[in-house]
C-alpha cells in the first residue's frame, strides 16, 4: 500500500519527505545555538539571524523581526520565543515545539548534569565551561558588532535622514544600557554611579511609547484630526476570520498539554510538586527585565518560601547557570526543580521528574504568551504603526545589543580573573577574536560554525598561555 501511494503521489512523498529533513534541520540549528548561547537572550537575536535567516534561509527578514518584536515585549525566555516564532512559520505547531525544546535543551540538560555530578570534581568542569566561554563570548561579540554595523549599512541605502536618525536612536539606547557597563570597565565608577541603566524591556517600553506618541501626532496632523488613527485596526478586526482566532486557541491548548504531560510524574512522585510548578508558571509570566531579574523573582518564589535554601540556590545553582549557555530562565527554573525534587525526596528520580517540569513550564510559559502577542503583531501587520515599529525596531535591538556586547566584555574579564589571567589580556583577546571573527566572516565567507569553533580553541589556548 506504501509503494503505491507513493507511486500514485509522488509529489505528496516528497513534500513530506521534504518536511521531516526541514524540521530536522531547524531542531539542529536551534539546538546548535543553545549549545553556544552565552551571553543571555538579547545576545542571541544576532546569533539565530545568521542561522536561520543568512545561512538555513528558513524565514524571511521580515518574518524574523516580527518574531524578535514580539519576544521582546513579552515575559519568558526570549531565546525560546523566538524559535518558536520561526518553527511556527516555517513548520507549523511541530516547528514552533521542536525549535523551542531544542534551543533549551542544552542549557537546561548541563544544568542537571552538573548538580547531580556536583562533587570535589566541580572545579575542573568549572573551568573548562570557563575557557571554553571566553572564546565564545568573544565570537558572540562579533555577531552583536556585526548586526549593528548591517542595520547602519541598510540605513545609510534610505536616505541620509533616516541614515542619522538611525544611528541617534542606536547612541540613545546604548546611552541608557551600555554606557554605564562601559565606563565600569573602564575603572570610572565614580562617574559610573550617577548614571541610569535601564533594562531591555523599560527601554523597549519607553520606545513604543515614544513611536506611538508620534505616529498618533503625524496621523493628527496630517487627517486634520478628523480621523480616528484607530479606524485602520478595526477594519482588520473585522476581517480576522473564526480559523485565525481558533488557531491561536489551540496553539495555546498545544502548550498546556505539553507542559501537563511532562509535568505528571513530578505531580505523582512528589508532594511539592503542585506548588512547585504553580510557582514556576508564575515566575516564568513574571520574568520581564532579563537574567539577572528573574533571579530576584526566582529568590522571591522558592527561596523565601523555604521550598529551597539559599545556600543550594546562590551556592550551587546560580553559579552553575551563570557559566553555562542557554537562558537564565529556563536553566535556573530546571534546577530549581530538581533540587526541590532531591529535597523532598533524596531521589534523583524525582529530581529529573523535577527537572523536566520546571523545563517544560519554562518553555511553555514562554511560548504561550509569545503566541498570544506574536498572532497580534501578524494580524494587524498592515497597521500603519506597525509598519514604523517594523521600520525602527532594528536600530532600537541594535543599540541594546551594543550595550550587551560591553557586558560580554566585562563576563570575559571576570571569567578571567576567575581563572587568575590578567584582566586586560582578556579583554584585548576579547576584542581579538571578536575583530577577528568580523573578518573571516564578512571578508572570507567562513560560516559561523567554523569560525564559533576556531574562537573557542583560540581563547582556551590563549589563556593557557598566559
Amino acid at each position: 500500500m506504501e509503494d503505491y501511494t507513493a507511486a500514485v503521489f509522488p509529489a505528496a512523498e516528497s513534500v513530506k519527505t521534504r518536511e521531516k529533513s526541514g524540521l530536522g534541520r531547524l531542531a539542529t540549528s536551534m539546538f546548535k545555538i543553545g549549545l553556544i548561547g552565552f551571553g543571555g537572550g538579547s545576545a542571541l537575536i544576532p546569533v539565530i539571524e545568521e542561522e536561520v535567516v543568512t545561512e538555513q534561509g528558513l524565514v524571511k527578514d521580515e518574518d524574523y523581526e516580527q518574531a524578535v518584536i514580539s519576544a521582546c515585549v513579552t515575559p519568558g525566555a526570549l531565546p525560546v520565543e523566538i524559535a518558536a516564532g520561526v518553527g511556527r512559520r516555517t513548520y507549523g505547531i511541530r516547528g514552533m515545539l521542536a525549535a523551542a525544546f531544542a534551543i533549551a535543551l542544552p542549557g537546561a540538560f548541563l544544568t542537571v548534569l552538573l548538580l547531580s555530578a556536583f562533587s570535589g570534581s566541580r572545579n575542573s568542569s568549572f573551568e573548562i565551561i570557563r575557557y571554553l566561554s571566553v572564546g565564545l563570548g568573544g565570537f558572540i561579540c562579533s555577531l552583536l558588532a556585526g548586526y549593528s554595523f548591517k542595520t547602519a549599512s541598510d540605513f545609510s541605502a534610505f536616505g541620509r535622514r533616516k541614515f542619522f536618525s538611525a544611528l541617534a536612536i542606536m547612541g540613545a539606547v546604548f546611552f541608557l544600557t551600555g554606557l554605564k557597563p562601559l565606563l565600569s570597565l573602564l575603572g570610572l565608577e565614580g562617574i559610573a554611579e550617577h548614571l541610569i541603566k535601564l533594562s531591555t524591556f523599560q527601554v523597549l517600553i519607553l520606545s513604543f511609547i515614544v513611536m506611538f506618541t508620534v505616529y498618533v501626532a503625524k496621523t493628527f496632523l496630517r487627517r486634520g484630526g478628523k480621523q480616528n488613527p484607530s479606524s485602520a485596526s478595526q477594519r482588520i478586526i473585522k476581517t480576522v476570520s473564526r480559523q485565525e482566532y481558533a488557531s491561536i486557541l489551540k496553539e495555546s491548548l498545544v502548550w498546556i498539554v505539553f507542559a501537563a504531560v511532562c509535568s505528571l510524574p513530578f505531580l505523582f512522585l512528589c508532594r511539592d510538586g503542585i506548588h512547585y510548578i504553580l510557582k514556576g508558571l508564575v515566575s516564568s509570566l513574571m520574568s520581564f527585565g532579563g537574567g539577572d531579574a528573574y533571579l530576584s523573582v526566582a529568590d522571591g518564589l522558592f527561596v523565601e518560601s523555604g521550598m529551597i535554601s539559599q545556600d543550594a540556590f546562590y551556592g550551587i545553582l546560580v553559579p552553575i547557570a551563570n557559566v553555562l549557555p542557554g537562558s537564565i530562565l529556563c536553566k535556573i527554573l530546571t534546577g530549581t526543580g530538581y533540587l526541590v525534587g532531591i529535597g523532598a525526596t533524596g531521589s534523583a528520580v524525582i529530581g529529573a521528574a523535577g527537572a523536566a517540569a520546571g523545563f517544560a513550564v519554562s518553555i511553555a510559559a514562554s511560548g504561550m504568551i509569545f503566541g498570544i502577542v506574536y498572532w497580534i503583531f501578524r494580524t494587524f501587520r498592515k497597521v500603519s504603526f506597525f509598519r514604523e515599529i517594523s521600520v525602527w525596531i532594528r536600530p532600537i535591538i541594535s543599540g541594546l545589543l551594543l550595550g550587551v556586547t560591553v557586558t560580554m566584555l566585562k563576563t570575559n574579564v571576570s571569567t578571567a580573573g576567575a581563572l587568575r589571567k590578567g584582566e586586560l589580556p582578556a579583554l584585548l583577546l576579547t576584542a581579538g577574536i571578536a575583530a577577528g571573527d568580523l573578518i573571516l566572516m564578512n571578508r572570507k565567507k567562513m560560516n559561523s560554525v567554523t569560525a564559533m569553533s576556531l574562537s573557542a580553541a583560540a581563547g582556551s589556548i590563549a589563556l593557557l598561555l598566559l
